[in-house]
């Protein structure tokens, strides 16, 4: 199931790797966006944005090796300091993690 948590890292780039971890956000029913930055937008802010639980939630996608600017890093600290959920995802594992998910997207193999 592709955008699932069952793949690993085999993104092409960023932009795959964001529409994996929305496909996996929308089977979870979580309510979010993809925030496109522009001159009036907030400096820093996450590439997706929702509410999980009740809370504020806040994803920087990242590729592996991408590197995280010190206004990303702000955005996501004052995010945390203020009672929402903010983190990296650098794979669609990371994103399930950090959501406490695991167990919605294990499956047992037939022997």
């Amino acid at each position: 199931m592709k955008g699932c948590g069952v793949q690993m890292n085999t993104y092409k780039n960023e932009t795959e790797l964001t529409k994996s971890i929305r496909a996996t956000l929308n089977v979870l029913g979580v309510w979010h966006w993809k925030h496109f930055g522009g001159p009036l937008a907030k400096k820093g802010a996450a590439d997706i944005l929702g509410i999980w639980e009740g809370r504020f939630l806040a994803i920087e996608v990242k590729m592996p090796k991408g590197k995280i600017s010190e206004h990303q890093q702000k955005f996501i600290d004052d995010v945390n300091r203020n009672g929402g959920i903010g983190f990296f995802a650098r794979s669609v594992d990371d994103v399930i993690d950090t959501l406490g998910v695991r167990d919605r997207f294990l499956f047992r193999r037939q022997k």
